[in-house]
């Protein structure tokens, strides 16, 4: 099923979150339709957020997910061996998995602390990733 943008207005500012897995964690993910992390901050999402993979062994961002529940704490509980807890359930929101475009993930913020993307993507950012994935 495809999803389509919020109307617009203030409120209506879409929510992408980047995780991350290895092509060991990516088959889970997507035969389980769940990401996790191994940090509180999936909490946040709500259903009906967006969300990307980032796949670091490949050095690609995958895409596009709909959250389809609120993050949580273990809502898959023998996913990866309970080593990413924080999770929420997706379903796809594009036709098939395809890779963000590389100058839409040049512009994806890097935290210097771990040296990875940011898990939450900026608004604008964010509005124009979901629209040049939408229909693919």
């Amino acid at each position: 099923m495809i999803s389509t943008l919020p109307k617009a207005g203030p409120e209506a500012s879409p929510k992408v979150y980047m995780f991350i897995c290895s092509s060991e964690t990516y088959i889970t993910c997507i035969e389980k339709s769940v990401f996790g992390s191994d940090q509180p901050w999936p909490l946040q999402i709500v259903a009906g957020d967006y969300c990307l993979l980032h796949h670091y062994e490949a050095g690609a961002v995958f895409g596009l997910w709909k959250a389809v529940s609120n993050g949580g704490r273990n809502l898959v509980p023998k996913a990866w061996g309970k080593k990413f807890p924080y999770q929420v359930k997706v379903s796809l929101a594009s036709q098939k998995v395809i890779e963000v475009p590389r100058d839409l993930m040049a512009e994806f913020k890097v935290d210097a602390g771990i040296g990875r993307f940011d898990s939450v993507v900026e608004s604008q950012l964010a509005a124009r990733v979901i629209q040049s994935m939408q229909g693919k």
